[in-house]
């Protein structure tokens, strides 16, 4: 892999002549990393295998410029390499949470969401050259969404090169990518199962007197027949049903429950719990994703068509830049060669009230 980079600097470097001039060398050094960028995009370099103290030594020691490492090509290198490592790790976590939102662009610290449970239907037929109606969410039924930034930054410095046996170097950045899209899914539960009644503008969600709140079934077949028959009952304000399995509902459980979760979906026969072989009518009715943040103990569990009612809001999705560390008087003092920032932009929250039940039996 090293080799295979060093041939596209000595390519590069010729070809614009940076010798002559301090531009040329920084245009050089611009195209060499974007052609690093493309071959990574290709598959044809894996970044996970190069050896960065090797592909340092290559670039700076053998060439003589460790008392000027800008000069050199690899911090350029380096952070796109890191950069795309940062960006595989976040891509490559599991994503069964993504379903459980629905995402959409934003440009505010705090958005205001317009419920609409009481829509109603889509009205009379609309006479000729007469004016439609149009639909007005109701100011009550409004939400807040609060979105915050995220960024995190991993310097590569002097030591970090020269100690790194064991290729930890890469390793800490793909675990960067990996916290990342780690954080963006426990706001996501977090949101979604209320933690700290922060979901629905700071109040709680599930409750009676929002009629979300099922307290007598525990997780079984009739437990359920319970959940699935009232959220097939709901209507909004004006008494229109809101078919809210247009989707395929999602159960949430705690991960104690996961064993439960996936016999009511996968066996033949229930209910469960009994000999009995009658056709189990929750199989393959529903999808389940397992909690990680709740408690092992935790009984409680949710049903319902989640992206219908809560919303990611991206003020900026998942971005990585990188920059020379040595550009920056602490980056020169602390022996910086390379600083990347991985960061994102964004909240979740809940815009209404009738999609999803919580059953804490």
């Amino acid at each position: 892999m090293s080799k295979k980079i060093v041939e596209v600097v000595e390519a590069y470097e010729r070809k614009f002549n940076p010798s002559d001039t301090e531009r040329g060398l920084k245009i050089a050094h611009k195209e060499i990393a974007k052609k690093v960028k493309s071959l990574i995009e290709e598959k044809k370099i894996e970044p996970m295998k190069i050896d960065m103290k090797e592909l340092y030594r290559k670039l700076v020691e053998d060439m003589d410029l460790e008392e000027n490492i800008v000069s050199s090509a690899f911090p350029s290198i380096s952070g796109e390499i890191i950069s795309s490592v940062i960006i595989e790790g976040y891509q490559s976590f599991p994503k069964d949470v993504e379903k459980l939102v629905r995402s959409v662009p934003s440009k505010l610290k705090t958005s205001l969401v317009a419920g609409w449970t009481a829509m109603g239907d889509f009205g009379d037929p609309v006479k000729e050259s007469e004016p439609a109606d149009e639909i007005i969410p109701p100011d009550e039924k409004t939400h807040t969404v609060k979105n915050h930034l995220y960024e995190r930054i991993i310097s590569v410095t002097k030591e970090a090169i020269f100690f790194d046996q064991t290729g930890q170097l890469l390793d800490r950045a793909r675990q960067i990518g990996e916290r990342a899209m780690q954080k963006r899914q426990k706001i996501i539960f977090e949101t979604v199962c209320d933690v700290n009644s922060t979901s629905l503008s700071n109040a709680v969600l599930y409750s009676t007197g929002n009629a979300n709140l099922l307290t007598t079934n525990p997780l079984d077949t009739a437990g359920w027949e319970a959940a699935d028959h009232h959220l097939t009952g709901k209507k909004d304000d004006k008494g229109e049903p809101i078919w809210v399995f247009g989707d395929m509902p999602v159960l949430i459980v705690a991960a104690n429950l996961k064993s439960t979760a996936r016999k009511l979906k996968l066996n033949q026969y229930g209910p469960l719990g009994t000999a009995n072989l009658d056709a189990n009518l929750a199989q393959n009715a529903f999808d389940y994703v397992v909690n990680p943040y709740l408690a092992v103990s935790n009984t409680s569990w949710w049903y319902g068509a989640f992206n219908r009612q809560f919303r990611w809001e991206d003020v900026w999705a998942f971005t990585v830049m990188s920059r020379n560390g040595e550009q920056s008087e602490d980056g020169f003092k602390r022996r910086i060669i390379n600083q990347t920032k991985a960061s994102f932009y964004g909240g979740c929250g809940a815009a209404d009230t009738v999609w999803v039940v919580e059953s804490n039996a």
